[in-house]
């Protein structure tokens, strides 16, 4: 088309990105961006919006976040981009944030954008922020729309499974099946998370099976983990990696941080240094691969291997693993680290938890009996 003369528009520039998209190619859809910025096309919503979904697919989001944050006015569509580009690496706060952002710059959401939060708010709001987003969908009258409708009925799902509720969450997936619209990859997301969370193995392998045969959403590495995951959990190694082999894609750190975990407590040591080099290959300020090596050489008594791993450790200045704990307050998410709090006000937190077990110890001393004279 170039080539004969006819100048490309915005839908042409929009056209050829998507295709790039699709392709998941950045260096086919690196010149089509070039060609848009020097055509002045890059101002265009429906352009911008293509360039952050290429970049985001690409594994790029932080190029789309700068396409979204170089542009001087706001536009549902570029925010729906953006919002979907940050769901898609499980930035769901920083969807959120942008979902509010949107809402201050007086945008109307749309079915689309509502269906993007609803299934955020299922991995990372509080209870309050959801039922909050739910009255909104009910108040801007898109509770009956198909695509809003599916992202509450994950909510659900994911909701029942993360409270302990599997049961609960298979049959609601079922009546799903029976009375409402296909299952996307969400949904199904939610319930192979609810299957791993109550150890249903044959229930999630067979929903983990039908994604791609019969619903026709190859499972991406997210459900990878999940599954290896279960299976992990479960004690059955062997199956995890053979599901490891079989995948399409190199295996996240996450997977075989999945895999270690299981060796701790069905440890074969051939299976723990194999995973361990992998670990230490992709992250290699863990401690985690170190440690669970060094207590397996400890366990059958390895002693100069121990010292070895430990040095090895030492000398790559290893960063120990840290657990965290957090809790939603109203509008803000508090999160405990060991001796700190991750939060702006956290001195003030400790000073009233001091004053709090002050009275405690005091009220305990005063409930204590006399003793006799």
């Amino acid at each position: 088309m170039i080539g004969m003369g006819h100048p490309p528009d915005g839908f042409t520039m929009s056209a050829a990105i998507t295709a790039c998209t699709n392709l998941r190619d950045l260096d086919k859809g690196k010149p089509v961006v070039c060609l848009c910025i020097k055509l002045g096309f890059l101002s265009n919503t429906i352009v911008s919006s293509s360039v952050i979904d290429l970049f985001s697919k690409c594994n790029r989001v932080e190029d789309s976040v700068r396409i979204f944050e170089e542009r001087d006015v706001w536009d549902s569509a570029v925010c729906n981009s953006m919002m979907s580009s940050y769901a898609w690496h499980a930035l769901e706060e920083n969807a959120l944030q942008t979902f509010v952002l949107a809402l201050r710059e007086n945008l109307r959401p749309t079915e689309f954008t509502l269906s993007c939060v609803v299934s955020c708010a299922s991995v990372f709001c509080p209870v309050e922020q959801g039922s909050q987003l739910h009255s909104l969908v009910v108040k801007l009258g898109f509770e009956s729309d198909s695509i809003v409708a599916s992202s509450l009925v994950e909510i659900m799902i994911a909701g029942l499974g993360y409270n302990g509720k599997v049961v609960e969450s298979l049959d609601l997936f079922r009546k799903l099946l029976e009375k409402g619209p296909p299952p996307d990859e969400i949904t199904l997301a939610g319930v192979l998370l609810a299957c791993n969370y109550g150890g249903f193995i044959d229930e999630g392998m067979l929903i983990f099976s039908s994604m791609e045969k019969i619903y026709g959403l190859p499972p991406r590495n997210e459900r990878y983990t999940c599954v290896v995951d279960m299976m992990s959990r479960a004690g059955k190694l062997k199956e995890a990696l053979d599901i490891i082999k079989k995948m399409p894609c190199e295996p996240s750190s996450q997977i075989w941080r999945s895999i270690i975990h299981a060796c701790e407590v069905h440890g074969d040591l051939k299976v723990t240094e194999r995973v361990a080099e992998k670990m230490m290959e992709l992250e290699p300020n863990s401690s985690l691969p170190y440690l669970v090596l060094a207590k397996e050489y400890e366990l059958r008594g390895r002693w100069e291997s121990l010292v070895r791993v430990r040095k090895v450790m030492k000398e790559g200045n290893a960063k120990k693993v840290v657990g965290c704990s957090w809790v939603g307050i109203k509008a803000r998410v508090f999160v405990f680290g060991p001796d700190q709090v991750l939060d702006l006000s956290g001195k003030d937190i400790y000073s009233i938890l001091r004053l709090l077990m002050h009275d405690m110890d005091d009220g305990a001393c005063a409930c204590q009996p006399s003793s006799a004279i």
